[in-house]
This record gives C-alpha cells, structure tokens and sequence, in this order.
C-alpha cells in the first residue's frame, strides 16, 4: 500500500509538471534552480565563454559581455514579490586588458523566462555594487538586495549577471 505521504508528493510532482513549474532540486538545463514557494533559487553560475562574446552569446536579447568572464561560487533568490537577493565572488575578466580582475561596478540581474505562449520575456533588477579589484584584491564579489519586476508566468527561467543596465551578461545560471 502506498504512503499517504508518498501519494501527496507524487501529486505534487505531477501538479508542478502541469504548471511548467520545475519541483525543488531540479535541472531544466540552465543548471540547478528550483522553486521553493514563492522564490527562484539558481546556485550554479558559468561565466561568458569566447565563443559567446557579444551577439553570439545572445540569451533571449541579452548579448554576451565583451571579453570572457568566470564565476566563483554564486546564489541568486529571486521572491514572487520583487526581492533579488545576489551573492557571488570572483566574477572577474579572464581575458583581455582586465584579465584576472573586476573592473565593472554596478551590476544587474537579469531574470529572463518564457510567457504561456513560449515568447521571451525578460526584467532587469535595480543595480547593485560589486567589488573592483584594487591591486591588493582582485574584486568581483557582491552580497546585495535589490528588487526586480517578475514577470507573471516564468517558464524556463534564467538568471543573468549583467551590466549595470541589463545589456550585456557576464555569468548565466548553468554549466
């Protein structure tokens, strides 16, 4: 006989498949984020390669940044209510004039999803301050609160660690 607590998380699984929701601890392939209530989690982070410089590293109309990038450990939390929370070190350059620093400061993020009918839809947080490298430190770090406008349906959602507008991704939630 199956487990009244069995059945009720296996209908929570089915329910969430109807829903486009991914259940906790899933991987959809923009590496691992789960729903947990109200709130997008993405704890994995990959930063632009070479190959995806500018408009051929284009995630649903944000190009990739200008030179390669790479991301120490990172979190982003996105609530249903608006509030961002963004945690990364070691975003830094690792080709070009800046190689092996951070130069850039505010950042973004970006939260891009798919609507009910499988069209991009994308919001920009409010910037927020990262850590420029100094001589003594390479910088590249954030631990910051911001907010962002979530868009009402968020299919296969991705976040985006962007310039401080939204334009350009240096780090994308993934492998």
């Amino acid at each position: 006989m199956i487990k009244p607590k069995v059945l009720a998380a296996a209908g929570l699984v089915a329910l969430s498949a109807l829903a486009g929701i991914a259940p906790a601890g899933a991987d959809d392939g923009h590496g691992r984020h789960h729903r947990d209530g109200a709130k997008l989690r993405f704890e994995e982070f990959v930063g632009v390669s070479t190959s995806e410089l500018g408009a051929a590293g284009a995630i649903r109309g944000v190009n990739g940044g200008g030179a390669p990038w790479s991301i120490g450990e990172a979190r982003v939390t996105v609530r249903r209510s608006g509030r961002v929370d963004v945690r990364f070190e070691d975003l830094i350059f690792t080709g070009g004039p800046n190689a092996g620093k951070n130069t850039v400061s505010p950042m973004a993020v970006v939260l891009t999803c798919l609507d009910r009918s499988g069209n991009p839809a994308k919001a920009v947080s409010q910037p927020f301050a990262v850590t420029v490298g100094d001589g003594v430190d390479i910088g590249g770090d954030a631990d910051a609160r911001t907010t962002i406008t979530v868009p009402e349906v968020c299919k296969d959602p991705i976040a985006l660690i962007t310039n401080g507008t939204g334009l350009a991704w240096f780090a994308k939630s993934g492998r």
